[in-house]
């Protein structure tokens, strides 16, 4: 989440996008109305509470019924007496290439990693990659894994249903990513997030498209501070990242010739 933050300023501008804020986690489309102009959002915000209670509220979501079930490695469960603000995002957006561009070697690879992400600095050890964005964010570690929809229902048969019931699509994924951001650096000495989960699913959308689902679970140590915006600030940060590394991301699709034989 927080590399999202320092893209923004060094993003180019590349496409005409605008966005459609849905308010709750239910994405009820057909897949006509998804195009490589809009990016569908949705996001939840709990704030922890000083009480026995460990988070607030929020209208339409529950943190048991549509967090926990993304929190693949259990961090809540074993969070001793640390406390968090969780934060819950959704995307959902095309982009200009057909499904079987998009790869496990491509998307392992630090070199189209980078190319979608221009301002910041990837290296990989072993399987463990880091990303670095410069003054303001913090380093962080992460790792990806790759499932193919049988792999992925296989290790989380619970989230066939979450899925199903979310997404309102009649449509089978390609390809599932799974990345662990696990280890984030400081920021002016403070803590920035424990953890964040974030898991892209690839769905063919036609002969020339992708279409692209992103749940995104965040366990945050700190929220930004009142005096810059707080929680508001935050989400439209994110909201300029996510926009920026699509961007990118639109733009290597649209410039990468196609090499591999069609299926």
């Amino acid at each position: 989440m927080f590399f999202l933050l320092a893209l923004t300023s060094l993003a180019q501008e590349r496409n005409e996008l605008k966005w459609k804020n849905i308010e709750t986690l239910e994405f009820d489309f057909p897949k006509e109305n998804y195009t490589n102009d809009t990016i569908f959002f949705y996001h939840s915000l709990l704030k922890r509470k000083a009480n026995k209670d460990p988070l607030g509220e929020a209208p339409s979501f529950s943190f048991p019924d549509h967090a926990k079930p993304l929190d693949l490695y259990d961090y809540w469960d074993h969070k001793g007496e640390e406390q968090y603000d969780v934060l819950l995002t959704k995307v959902a957006y095309v982009l200009d290439k057909p499904i079987y561009f998009f790869s496990e070697e491509r998307f392992a690879d630090p070199g189209f990693i980078s190319q979608t992400m221009p301002a910041a600095k990837i290296k990989r050890i072993d399987s463990i990659y880091r990303i670095s964005v410069g003054f303001g964010a913090p380093e962080i570690d992460y790792t990806l894994h790759f499932y193919s929809p049988e792999e992925f229902e296989y290790q989380y048969p619970k989230l066939k249903n979450y899925f199903k019931k979310y997404d309102g699509l009649d449509l089978s994924s390609n390809l599932i990513i799974v990345q662990h951001n696990f280890k984030y650096g400081k920021v002016m000495f403070q803590e920035t997030s424990k953890m964040s989960i974030s898991i892209s699913r690839y769905f063919k959308l036609n002969q020339e498209q992708t279409l692209v689902f992103n749940y995104t679970l965040n366990y945050i140590h700190n929220i930004p501070p009142s005096f810059i915006g707080g929680s508001d600030f935050l989400i439209d940060k994110i909201k300029e990242g996510i926009k920026a590394l699509i961007d990118e991301t639109q733009y290597v699709c649209r410039t990468t010739e196609m090499t591999e034989m069609t299926e």
